[in-house]
């Protein structure tokens, strides 16, 4: 008898104990934009116009938050691609990681003026917010 009452003693407290932990918790949206901006950067800080510095290209980033991912469009073609490829998606799929560091899928464009997935590519900011670089090509925010 004496271990029954234990027992329901026991889950009582326990069922106590997760209703408090339930109502003390913070909504799940706070804890996504918690993450979002570790290093003192936000999912958005990649959204903008940035141009490359040897080629010219310009690229218009948009759509990036910290729950939908964006995309990357070619606003002037500099020397890297031919003028047919302007408004095409370079960029796709840009996904903040964390702190100062994105992902995206970067595309080729082909001569028949489509653009296809070629490989995930890291975009990593600088502290400043002024440039980012994916490889060894810088992109200053314009």
């Amino acid at each position: 008898m004496y271990q029954t009452f234990t027992n329901k003693l026991t889950k009582l407290f326990l069922l106590v104990l997760s209703v408090f932990a339930l109502v003390s918790c913070e909504p799940a949206s706070e804890y996504a934009e918690d993450a979002s901006e570790s290093g003192g950067f936000y999912a958005t800080d990649i959204n903008g116009t940035w141009k490359e510095t040897k080629t010219g290209l310009v690229i218009r980033i948009s759509g990036v938050t910290s729950s939908t991912s964006g995309t990357g469009v070619l606003t002037n073609a500099g020397t890297a691609f031919p003028s047919a490829a302007v408004g095409g998606t370079p960029l796709t799929v840009i996904e903040h990681q964390s702190g100062g560091y994105w992902d995206a899928y970067n595309n080729t464009y082909y001569t028949n003026g489509t653009w296809g997935q070629t490989k995930v590519v890291g975009l990593a900011m600088n502290d400043a917010k002024t440039e980012f670089r994916i490889g060894t090509a810088v992109y200053k925010k314009q």
